[in-house]
């Protein structure tokens, strides 16, 4: 099997972890609210815990690599990640849903930290595709995303907001289908990174600046992610608009591969990297300045263009600047920062929103924290 054929199953990881696990979410809120009666606050928490769950797996996946090896806690994390969206659609009482959310976090993000060393040691194998092949791995998110965006809103719309449990159960089976496909792609003797002893440490605060650049984008990316459907249903845009917003931001997040990766190739430092930040900034200002659907749409395929390139940015920057032995430790805490961005983005953003009683206020608040991403990676060096 060629380097882009494995990838592209691997790839289908991030798809499950993020764009079914995580961002699906985002669509089932409102008739999740409904249904259970609960507060915003409350339907803001199962985001949250999510987050949270994220970290501690990010925190985790290193240790569990040691143990397992890096394609089997890939493979755990995928089965896990599988159970605990099928259990959605099940379990009753807001606790019970917290805690799967909770754990849904934790094994998406093995997935993610495991999946994303194994795609950085394929990519080493050919550096003159490397930036392609890290790019394909992280735009498997972005069709987990499109495609939430194409089934949930037309389940919903046929079978009534009161059927939001068997669309998790719905999304639960496909995201098996991704896990068996992921596991093809994952021999235990395909990653390397297991073989070697640990016996550095990695120390992340070298990487101080591109670091905080990550933890500031996470946090201005996610307030986009989770406001903007409510500042566009605010202006008056109906469903549909919202469906082919949000399928836009997963397709165009596709072709990030093929669109960056001469930049991954000729560009040193985090250049690339906080270039794709700006860009990002760019991409959620629109709204800001229209609010229309033609305007949104822009705003889509702008954001979603660069979205999860920015992570394949920091593959990248690790790739170069980490050795073999730390990989998995580097990505996860790489991973870590990114999750601690998304876990107080809407916090802070939240009461921004609140204090305003303006979602344009938070949006543009959302937007200073990715510049200011942007500006702190231009202070990042590589290692000599």
């Amino acid at each position: 099997m060629n380097p882009f054929a494995k990838i592209s199953l691997l790839a289908l990881g991030p798809a499950l972890a993020l764009g079914i696990a995580r961002f699906a979410y985002g669509l089932l809120l409102p008739p999740m609210k409904m249904g259970l009666g609960i507060s915003y606050a409350q339907a803001g928490w199962l985001n949250t815990i999510n987050a949270v769950g994220y970290i501690l797996g990010a925190l985790t996946a290193a240790l569990v690599a040691r143990r397992l090896g890096t394609a089997r806690t890939y493979n755990l994390g995928a089965v896990f990640t599988v159970l605990t969206v099928l259990t959605l659609g099940v379990v009753q009482g807001f606790e019970a849903l917290s805690l799967f959310r909770l754990l849904s976090g934790v094994s998406g993000a093995w997935i993610f930290v495991a999946g994303g060393v194994i795609a950085a040691e394929a990519a080493a194998e050919y550096p003159d595709k490397s930036g392609v092949l890290i790019g394909v791995f992280y735009a498997g998110a972005g069709f987990g995303v499109a495609l939430t965006g194409l089934v949930v809103p037309q389940w919903l719309e046929h079978f009534g907001p009161s059927s939001w449990r068997d669309v998790w159960v719905l999304l639960g089976v496909l995201g098996a289908l991704f896990a068996v496909a992921g596991y093809t792609a994952t021999p235990p003797d395909w990653t390397q990174a297991e073989r070697y002893s640990a016996r550095t440490v990695y120390r992340p605060f070298r990487h101080k600046w591109i670091l905080g650049g990550y933890i500031a984008f996470g946090a201005g990316s996610i307030a986009y992610m989770t406001f903007i459907v409510a500042f566009l249903t605010s202006s008056g845009q109906p469903p549909w608009h919202i469906s082919a917003f949000w399928v836009s931001i997963g397709l165009s997040s596709m072709t990030a591969p093929w669109l960056w990766s001469r930049l991954f190739a000729r560009l040193r430092h985090a250049r690339a990297f906080a270039i794709l930040v700006g860009i990002s900034a760019a991409g959620a200002i629109i709204p800001l300045i229209s609010a229309s659907f033609p305007a949104a749409i822009a705003s889509a395929v702008v954001f979603g263009a660069v979205f999860f390139a920015v992570v394949a940015a920091t593959t990248d920057f690790i790739r170069r600047n980490v050795g073999i032995s730390n990989t998995t430790a580097a990505i996860g805490t790489f991973t870590v920062a990114f999750g601690t961005g998304q876990t107080l983005g809407p916090l802070v953003i939240g009461r921004i929103i609140d204090s305003y009683s303006s979602l344009t206020a938070g949006l543009a608040a959302g937007c200073a924290f990715i510049c200011l991403g942007s500006a702190l990676a231009l202070l990042q060096r590589d290692q000599k």
